[in-house]
């Protein structure tokens, strides 16, 4: 090969090679990105999930407990027949047959999740994320 037909070949290779470099940065930070809203609040979706798994099985105590409350030393602003008169068998809801969980909102110290039970209209629960505590989202 004569000395002028491998004039700029090195510095084509060097080009590949950066536009390879920046397209593998762009494509990372683009499936980081959404896979770090996809995740976002997963631990407290499933935080939701397990109570409500509870309730579809009966277990009304071990629900109520997610929520920060026991049986025997039940919360001062939310007592068990409370908790049963809105979650119970008898409530509004019923039995808990089926659930969707629609959104879920990072606000402050928690995340507030959307969810439709029994093809009830949507329903917000909030979830602290600190400690996990189950709890009626606020107005927002």
């Amino acid at each position: 090969m004569a000395y002028l037909e491998e004039y700029g070949v090195a510095d084509a290779r060097r080009e590949r090679r950066i536009k390879r470099a920046l397209v593998a940065v762009f494509t990372l930070l683009v499936v980081s990105g959404f896979l770090y809203f996809w995740f976002k609040n997963y631990r407290e979706e499933q935080r939701v999930k397990e109570f409500l798994s509870l309730l579809e099985r009966g277990d009304y105590p071990a629900a109520y407990r997610l929520w920060g409350c026991r049986v025997e030393s039940p919360c001062p602003n939310y007592d068990y027949n409370g908790f049963l008169e809105d979650w119970g068998p008898s409530s509004e809801i019923g039995k808990l047959r089926s659930y969707d969980l629609i959104r879920s909102r990072e606000q402050g110290s928690g995340v507030a999740i959307t969810l439709v039970i029994n093809g009830r209209p949507p329903t917000e629960l909030w979830v602290e994320k600190k400690d996990g505590i189950i709890g009626f989202a606020p107005p927002f």
